[in-house]
């Protein structure tokens, strides 16, 4: 079984720059401050497809069954996982529009059964080259010279994780201190026009969407996983919608007449999309409103439906 040589436990937590009270008597809801490393707030380059993870992650629910077929650290399922979806990943989604007429006209189109994956034989192939290397080790300092090939950055207990830059590192940063000298961030009250805008946007090359999600002061790592995930989703739910065949080929289910009042159409359609180089571009905290916020895009030419 893998393990590691030295405390990888250490500051598990974002190294969180913080001020104001902090005492159970004071009312003051969190950090009036935050610095985070600018390559994790403002990703240039290929940081932008790799992935932040935190060495103490627990997985997601849908991910448990890789952590029982492989004897790796979660922080590396999870990292391969996410990589391989920066590069391309498959959304799937049931689209349908109920229009519904009455005395005030009411029309909406909702998109249902969302979910985005990448197909389970590319995850195994990676996890079982890796898993490869390290029972091929000769001792565990290797096997941890296997597992730090893929850290290319490291602030305290979170580290990015990269299956395009692996091995290009001299230094094995999971065996330092975590320590960091990287141009920092801040955050806090004054700087409000440091936040993106919240919502979508298309540019000649891009779709792009950001979205907020509550912050957790106790686990900033796991709040800006979460809304991460969830700008993805509302990113594929946002394109199935837009490159349905909707208004042009839809099938009508159902035509009902309702007490001669309400009439209701109801269409519909499944669709599946595949999505290659999406990209993290900004990463924030909303100091005062106790929220953060992850900007994500896809290039154009790297949609399409399969």
């Amino acid at each position: 079984m893998i393990r590691t040589t030295r405390n990888l436990c250490l500051s598990m937590l974002f190294i969180l720059g913080m001020s104001g009270c902090r005492s159970s008597h004071c009312d003051y809801a969190g950090p009036s401050e935050m610095k985070l490393p600018e390559w994790f707030t403002m990703p240039q380059g290929m940081d932008q497809s790799d992935t932040p993870v935190s060495m103490g992650i627990r997985l997601p629910q849908h991910l448990q069954v890789l952590a029982e077929k492989y004897e790796l650290p979660n922080w590396v399922i999870y990292g391969v996982v996410r990589s391989l979806g920066a590069g391309e990943f498959l959304a799937n989604g049931t689209v349908q529009t109920f229009r519904v007429s009455d005395e005030w006209g009411e029309d909406s189109v909702v998109v249902d059964n969302i979910y985005y994956d990448v197909p389970q034989a590319r995850i195994r192939r990676v996890l079982d080259d890796i898993t490869s290397k390290c029972v091929n080790a000769d001792n565990e300092l290797e096997r941890q010279n296997v597992l730090g090939n893929y850290v290319v950055r490291r602030f305290g207990g979170i580290i990015l994780f990269s299956l395009d830059r692996a091995g290009t590192l001299d230094t094995n940063l999971l065996l330092t201190t975590g320590e960091s000298a990287d141009k920092m961030e801040i955050f806090d009250e004054d700087h409000p026009a440091a936040l993106p805008k919240v919502g979508w946007r298309e540019t000649a090359t891009h779709y792009i969407i950001t979205e907020p999600g509550t912050f957790m002061y106790g686990n900033p790592v796991l709040a800006f996983r979460r809304t991460e995930e969830n700008a993805i989703r509302s990113l594929s739910k946002t394109l199935l919608l837009k490159l349905s065949h909707m208004r042009k080929s839809a099938v009508d289910d159902a035509s009902n007449q309702i007490d001669g009042e309400i009439k209701e159409d109801v269409y519909r359609e499944e669709i599946t999309l595949r999505m290659r180089g999406v990209r993290v571009l900004r990463r924030a905290v909303d100091v005062k409103g106790g929220l953060c916020l992850v900007e994500v895009s896809v290039p154009r030419n790297g949609v399409a439906r399969k």
